[in-house]
């Protein structure tokens, strides 16, 4: 077809004109073949998904809704607008407001991409596909929780009761007493909410983004993608920091990539006199730490600073010498970011994982910078890639001026060494 266009064109303009046409033609169809390949940045009106994974996903999720159109088009999903928003949304005091416009960056697809549970659960209502009848009967605690457990086993979805279970007690906002409200007969409005909520999680939304906050340590975080969620493991981090700083009267400690501010927080909550500045590359994470920090208090002691640290370069930072660096940095190997789980891969901000072909990109500038920033005989702790507590010690003997010293390894609590400790000498 292109060649007929062009031959065409040839017999029936001026050669300039006719040239010009030509490459139009081809660099319109080069277009149309990416604009069919990956996401659209520039037209915000539908996501074109195209990745086998989120599309089996997508067609999991949407086999539970009965009475599908043939012409269901399941590779485009209308952005909502402001007019179509879930009119039971605000129902409830604790209900948590998804995003429906955030962006983050994925060096895996090397696009920008837009969260659409929530315009997924719209699609789906708008087209009467909603899979309950409600007119029909009455649906208890213990029928919405044995029902949505099926549906998320089926559609394997890790760990379902935990979702079924937290997501529920969200809702009603009884977090402690779920058991004893089995037999309640449950609203229309309330299952709505359900639904919606239950929607993200077939979507494989993480749960922490679904109920807008989450414990760690001693705090109570709010979450949002794209920012990294904090895992178990590193409370233990925590708990290793707060014995680095037992008898320093007023510590500085400084923390490289916050996310939602999880390891600065919890040691600013647990040591008063503590003064802290943190750094992250990602302004999403700078914004959400300091809205944990203002809702925890400890605003006044923590400082952010929004920048990348490389081998090469390393932000301004108010503060000079520290008693303690923290982090738990990107340190997946490139190698196995394909094997990350869909919750990380389509939610999360894979910059947080991401640390190169050996895992120790970040690491490595870490270590190169905190002979200056750390005080004589005062640690650095990271967490780590298990198979870095061989690859580091090799690296440090090829780095005679670093004044960083590989002292100590601590095993996370599935076993795996997990956490490494660094003293200037």
């Amino acid at each position: 077809m292109l060649v007929s266009q062009a031959s065409l064109l040839l017999f029936m303009m001026p050669l300039p004109v006719c040239l010009r046409r030509f490459f139009s033609i081809i660099k319109d169809r080069r277009g149309s073949v990416y604009h069919n390949s990956c996401i659209c940045k520039n037209n915000l009106s539908y996501y074109n998904v195209q990745d086998k994974t989120l599309n089996n996903i997508l067609k999991n999720c949407i086999n539970f809704y009965r009475d599908v159109p043939s012409h269901f088009e399941m590779t485009h999903f209308h952005k909502p607008s402001t007019s179509q928003n879930i009119s039971q949304r605000h129902l409830m005091k604790n209900s948590h407001r998804l995003p429906q416009s955030y962006t983050r960056f994925s060096p895996a697809r090397g696009m920008s991409m837009k969260h659409f549970p929530c315009a997924l659960y719209q699609r789906l209502t708008q087209t009467g596909l909603s899979h309950r009848a409600y007119t029909t009967g009455s649906f208890t605690v213990k029928d919405t929780l044995i029902d949505w457990r099926g549906k998320l086993e089926a559609a394997q979805v890790p760990e379902a009761d935990l979702a079924v279970e937290h997501i529920m007690s969200h809702i009603l906002g009884v977090p402690q007493e779920l058991e004893k409200l089995t037999s309640v007969v449950l609203s229309k409005e309330i299952l709505t909410e359900v639904d919606r909520l239950m929607t993200c999680r077939l979507a494989r939304m993480p749960l922490q983004y679904i109920l807008g906050e989450w414990d760690f340590h001693s705090v109570t975080l709010k979450m949002r993608p794209p920012v990294f969620i904090p895992r178990p493991e590193t409370e233990q981090l925590v708990e290793l920091a707060l014995e680095c700083l037992q008898g320093i009267h007023t510590p500085r400690v400084l923390e490289i990539g916050c996310g939602s501010g999880a390891i600065s927080l919890s040691l600013l909550h647990s040591i008063n006199n503590l003064q802290c500045v943190a750094l992250d590359q990602s302004k999403h994470a700078i914004e959400l730490t300091k809205l944990n920090a203002s809702n925890i208090g400890v605003n006044d002691r923590l400082l952010l600073v929004e920048g990348k640290v490389t081998s090469e370069m390393m932000p301004c930072l108010p503060r000079v010498h520290f008693h303690l660096i923290v982090s738990n940095p990107p340190y997946v190997l490139r190698k196995d970011l394909l094997n990350v789980q869909p919750e990380i891969k389509i939610y999360e901000d894979m910059r947080a994982l991401d640390g190169g072909k050996d895992g120790l990109d970040v690491i490595k500038a870490i270590l190169i910078h905190s002979h200056r920033l750390l005080l004589d005989k005062h640690s650095v702790i990271l967490e780590v890639d298990p198979c870095h507590r061989y690859l580091i010690p090799v690296w440090l003997e090829k780095q005679p001026s670093l004044k960083v010293k590989f002292t100590e390894v601590f095993k996370d609590f599935n076993g795996k060494d997990r956490f490494i400790k660094f003293v200037k000498s």
